[in-house]
């Protein structure tokens, strides 16, 4: 009887490397677990110091900015209703002058030169106030006018778009940059706006075609104070304008007067609503 073949012995036991040590994985779950905690905590209050400067800052804008922009938004939206409101035109609904020029140089007069198509709607209205270009009827006028395009020219730091980008981030250092950009604006840009408001007076020149050169001219002047319409008188260019007053205020280069038929057609424009307004000039048509 031949012996069995003998097969190599197998361990049934748990396999371990005696040489190999155990990792504490107790211990390195509480060590994560800490850590863990730690960041949370660490972001947590981040985030509290951020909501916290945050606050400020809308706090900040709501007090010394908004008011502003509501009050620019608000006589803007006046002035668009009014001016949407004339483009029946003056020719049928002639209104003596209830002001005098003078009245108007120590006040805040908005100003908006407009073709009547440009009256159709208010996105077309808007668009002529965006792209309006400017002109010499102020200068001829001796006034400082406020073009209504202005209201709307808000420098983009204290605007409300700009505001909302504050929660875009938790950084306190950039966000305590945002409050230094919002107080220096606050110092140095917000008095500008302050000091078209409030607007007194809103002269409106409606130009019934396509040019002022040839075509008739109606003008609107409101006392916003009174919420009245002072003046409503219609217009032709009818050439170079003498003054026989000295005039107040900004004037008009008589030479570029002389040699550019758009100044010389808004110097003739000013004559008129001069002449209707108690100041007495003198107008004499171009030579052919």
């Amino acid at each position: 009887m031949e012996p069995s073949e003998l097969t190599p012995a197998e361990f049934d036991g748990i396999r371990t490397n005696r040489y190999r040590p155990r990792l504490p994985w107790a211990r390195i779950g509480i060590v994560v677990m800490l850590a863990a905690l730690i960041a949370a905590a660490y972001f947590w209050r981040q985030k509290v110091r951020a909501d916290e400067l945050r606050s400020r800052i809308q706090a900040l804008h709501a007090e010394r900015v908004r008011p502003v922009l509501d009050e620019l938004d608000a006589t803007r939206a006046e002035l668009e209703e009014k001016a949407l409101g004339a483009k029946s035109g003056a020719a049928n609904r002639l209104v003596e002058a209830q002001v005098r020029l003078s009245a108007l140089h120590d006040e805040e007069v908005a100003y908006l030169k407009v073709r009547a198509p440009e009256l159709a709607s208010e996105s077309t209205l808007r668009t002529a106030i965006e792209t309006e270009e400017e002109d010499a009827i102020g200068s001829c006028l001796g006034l400082e006018l406020t073009p209504l395009s202005a209201l709307s020219e808000v420098p983009e730091v204290l605007t409300s778009k700009w505001l909302a980008r504050i929660h875009d981030t938790n950084d306190m250092q950039r966000l305590s940059v945002r409050e230094e950009q919002l107080a220096r604006a606050i110092d140095r840009e917000l008095p500008a706006l302050q000091q078209r408001l409030p607007v007194d007076h809103f002269l409106l020149v409606l130009v019934q075609g396509k040019s002022r050169l040839q075509d008739p001219v109606d003008i609107f002047l409101w006392d916003l104070g009174q919420d009245k319409l002072v003046l409503r008188s219609r217009t032709e260019n009818r050439g170079r304008l003498i003054t026989v007053r000295s005039q107040i205020g900004p004037k008009v280069d008589p030479a570029k007067a002389a040699g550019d038929p758009i100044v010389a057609a808004d110097c003739s424009i000013a004559a008129h609503i001069k002449a209707q307004l108690g100041e007495p000039t003198m107008d004499l048509a171009t030579r052919d």
